[in-house]
């Protein structure tokens, strides 16, 4: 039987889930915060450690906001989880 996931590994799932995977399909970190019912700033922390190991991208946008995105290793990563 499958364990589950550790947190931090359904969050980025969950960035995946919702085809974040190119700048101009970015989500907002409280976006994924409200999917997964927790803070955003956990959220954020959470994208923001990922970015700074290679997996995921971010920028601010036009509102001033976040955005994040999973790069190439981010999505090997992600399908890694599955196998």
């Amino acid at each position: 039987m499958r364990e589950e996931l550790p947190f931090p590994d359904k969050v980025l799932q969950t960035l995946h889930n919702l085809c974040a995977t190119a700048a101009d399909l970015a989500r907002r970190g409280e976006e994924v915060a409200r999917l997964l019912q927790k803070d955003p700033l956990e959220i954020e922390n959470i994208l923001d450690h990922y970015k700074t190991e290679g997996f995921a991208e971010s920028f601010i946008d036009n509102e001033g906001k976040k955005r994040y995105y999973l790069n190439g290793r981010g999505i090997i990563k992600v399908c890694s989880l599955f196998t």
